[in-house]
């Protein structure tokens, strides 16, 4: 191939799709669809003290939209503000979250306001930034540099990026031979709802028998939680199972033995009496509907698939325990990459938690006082705006997290490319950890095979190749299925 054309077509690839361009994408993602998938899960507040003569009365939120970067100033005027100026002043560049509020009382509604609820920062370069669409030209009259990638947010005046974080797929299947003393093989499942986040183990002990534990449900036999999921006749248990190995028939078999329950209701009354409840069949329920697997439902009606993925689960473990072969986690399918949508809305999601429990507070204090306080005085604006600025500034992050925003290099133009592109692993740098340091083969063409730092973090903190693209997040799983559909995929 002609050198000028290679060069073309490089130039034409980074054109196209710029070097921090994970980071730009994944936090237009989060302030378009993630702030409002947050705001819909806690859209009904209903408050204990309610105003006179209202039996039913409930505070609704609707659309939020996120302004552009601007300042108030001293003398009481807001203007636009750009990155530099923020630079400059030790400012930072943020931008105001207006949320609708509205009052039901008896299903009518009696009050509704457009509520300031904070500021959020915002990336540079981003469609929300006051650069966005600028030219050339126009970027030098704003004192920016042009070829500047962007990715970055500006905290009191200091650029700090968010690191993206490599960890193991959610919601995949991951088996492996087991070290825990008893058990030969073991199933992870690393289970992801929106809203909740369940590890789920299941175990093969030593005399072949199945366990599984999830959050309070610790060690219960799998046959019996199957049959708790609404699975009934020992026969028709083994057949599924096993698929016509001989093996698994003769394990499925021993665990029925080992563990006897006749019917669903048996089933439920023994999950629930490990988790020693008063209610044990009603407690057990609950830890099904609403822990186990949350991501195929959180409903009474999710049960029957639930059964079903379990069944996959317990065929598919046994078929690897007796051929001795292992998934490997290694393998880049089975790996992510969390950037600015995945931590902002984990942040966000806590911080703005408080702010409606401050919301239930104030309006319920407004109440005593024999008054209906208006949506602007109930929402308070100081608390969400701090913390997001704090954990952007501090790179500590819900959960005891430390270290998701770092300082951004600017030692260099390549230094700054390559911290925008860094990577770094989940594991602790104070571990082994052998073969997650290694250079898989799946790292090809996806991440840099030298650059990777010397002494603990040595193959846990990668690089992502000048032209590896990251996949957009928000996939539409509708139209997935859909499409599967049409390729003869039936439904249970």
């Amino acid at each position: 191939m002609d050198k000028k054309f290679q060069e073309a077509l490089l130039i034409s690839a980074l054109q196209s799709r710029g070097m921090a361009a994970h980071h730009i994408t994944s936090f237009e993602y989060f302030l378009d669809k993630g702030l409002q998938k947050i705001i819909d899960s806690e859209s009904d507040i209903e408050p204990v003290i309610k105003p006179t003569g209202a039996e039913d009365f409930r505070i609704k939120l609707g659309k939020i939209t996120v302004g552009r970067p601007d300042i108030l100033e001293a003398d009481g005027i807001s203007r636009s503000i750009t990155p530099m100026e923020a630079r400059i002043r030790d400012l930072t560049y943020d931008a105001p979250m207006m949320l609708n509020v509205s009052y039901f009382a008896n299903k009518e509604k009696i009050a509704e306001e457009e509520v300031n609820i904070g500021r959020i920062p915002v990336i540079v370069k981003s469609k929300y930034c006051n650069l966005y669409g600028m030219s050339q030209e126009d970027l030098i009259k704003a004192k920016e540099d042009p070829y500047d990638p962007g990715g970055y947010f500006i905290i009191s005046g200091t650029e700090r990026i968010i690191i993206t974080t490599e960890d193991l797929a959610p919601n995949n299947i991951l088996i492996n031979k087991d070290n825990q003393e008893g058990f030969i093989y073991s199933c992870k499942i690393f289970a992801d709802s929106d809203t909740i986040k369940v590890p789920h183990s299941i175990q093969l002990s030593s005399n072949n028998l199945i366990y599984i534990t999830f959050g309070k449900v610790k060690k219960a036999p799998l046959v019996t939680l199957i049959k708790a999921l609404g699975v009934s006749g020992d026969e028709t248990l083994i057949k599924r199972i096993a698929q016509g190995n001989e093996d698994i028939e003769n394990t499925i078999s021993m665990n029925l033995t080992a563990f006897e329950s006749e019917s669903e209701k048996e089933a439920l009354e023994y999950i629930g009496k490990s988790l020693h409840s008063m209610h044990p069949k009603d407690t057990a329920e609950a830890n099904l509907d609403s822990v186990l697997l949350p991501f195929l439902g959180r409903t009474k009606e999710s049960r029957r698939i639930k059964a079903e993925y379990l069944i996959y689960v317990a065929s598919l473990l046994l078929k690897h325990a007796m051929e001795g072969t292992e998934i490997d986690k290694d393998h880049y399918s089975n790996k992510r990459l969390h950037s600015e949508y995945y931590n902002m809305d984990m942040l966000f999601r806590s911080v703005f938690r408080q702010v409606i429990n401050d919301a239930k507070y104030n309006f319920e204090r407004g109440i005593k006082r024999d008054k209906v306080p208006s949506p602007r005085y109930i929402f308070t604006s100081d608390q969400l705006t701090a913390r997001i600025k704090s954990a952007l500034a501090t790179g500590q992050w819900v959960g005891g997290r430390v270290g998701i925003t770092q300082h951004l290099d600017r030692r260099s133009f390549p230094s700054t490319i390559s911290h925008l592109r860094k990577v770094e692993s989940l594991l602790t740098s104070n571990r082994e950890n052998f073969r997650a340091r290694d250079l898989h083969g799946t790292n090809f063409g996806r991440f840099c095979a030298i650059e990777t730092p010397e002494g603990p973090k040595i193959g846990l903190t990668k690089n992502i190749a000048v032209l590896a693209k990251i996949s957009d997040d928000g996939i539409d799983y509708k139209e997935i299925l859909e499409k599967i559909k049409k390729y003869g995929v039936k439904g249970l």
